[in-house]
């Protein structure tokens, strides 16, 4: 019975294999150009953040433990999350959660105006009023 499957006839390959291919050049994962000493003493002397600077990042940290329990989810795009997940590799943040607050507390502080920024803490309450 063994013997119907093979009936004495060489296989026929299907794929014909060329020659193996290398890449001419190999992945690093050392930074490509050279960090000078001056480059990385200017780096450490920047300015210590200001006390404002801290206090914006430490009260939403206050507001999450409240907040932990309630998860939703944000529809985005596939490379938009890929940024998001490339930034959690390189140790920016903990999670994506924690990145958003930072990238919304940079954008709130660098690019809304005074009178935008009451505005936006304005709806954002009321907003936060309605869900509970």
């Amino acid at each position: 019975m063994s013997n119907l499957l093979n009936n004495g006839k060489p296989k026929k390959r299907l794929l014909e294999r060329g020659p193996k291919i290398v890449p001419s050049q190999e992945f690093k994962l050392e930074p490509t150009e050279e960090v000078t000493v001056e480059e990385v003493l200017v780096q450490e002397q920047q300015p210590a953040p200001t006390p404002r600077q801290t206090e914006a990042t430490d009260s939403p940290k206050t507001n999450k433990k409240r907040e932990a329990a309630q998860i939703t989810s944000v529809r985005v795009t596939k490379t938009t999350r890929n940024k998001l997940n490339a930034l959690i590799q390189l140790g920016k943040a903990d999670n994506v959660d924690s990145l958003i607050d930072i990238l919304l507390d940079e954008y709130i502080e660098t690019n809304l105006v005074k009178d935008e920024e009451k505005t936006f803490n304005l709806v954002l309450d009321i907003i936060q009023k309605r869900e509970r």
